[in-house]
């Protein structure tokens, strides 16, 4: 399958992996070299590109949240829209948002993204346990 990033430039001819349980997870980056996760393909140039790639977009599951600490726990393929769509009419907002809302929480955490209130409240890491 041809898969590309957000700019659609380079277009990288790859083998798609999927998974619906840990144990497949682990039998795929066990077996096979030069793997990489791809999520929503919003990330620039090629950086989530690879020959073998482990799609992680369809993992986009709510686990549980804690309303008194805000603490969300979550799949990686969770896109941060779908955060905001829920937790925004709740009284709740992101500590970082970067400049779109259509990166999976994953691909956050891969590229440690930042939003303008970087020089007060760092990146997206120091935001996750």
């Amino acid at each position: 399958m041809n898969l590309a990033s957000w700019g659609n430039y380079p277009k990288n001819k790859s083998k798609i992996f999927e998974f619906d349980k840990c144990s497949t997870l682990k039998w795929i980056v066990e077996s096979n070299m030069d793997l990489i996760a791809y999520g929503n393909g919003r990330s620039y140039g090629d950086s989530a590109l690879s020959r073998n790639t482990i799609r992680g977009k369809h993992h986009n599951f709510f686990l549980n949240f804690d309303q008194s600490s805000g603490l969300l726990h979550v799949r990686a393929g969770v896109v941060l829209s779908e955060i905001l769509d829920i937790f925004v009419p709740k009284g709740w907002f992101l500590s970082i948002t970067p400049g779109t809302k259509l990166i999976t929480v994953g691909g956050a955490i891969a590229s440690d993204v930042h939003g303008k209130n970087h020089h007060l409240n760092g990146c997206f890491s120091e935001y996750v346990k």
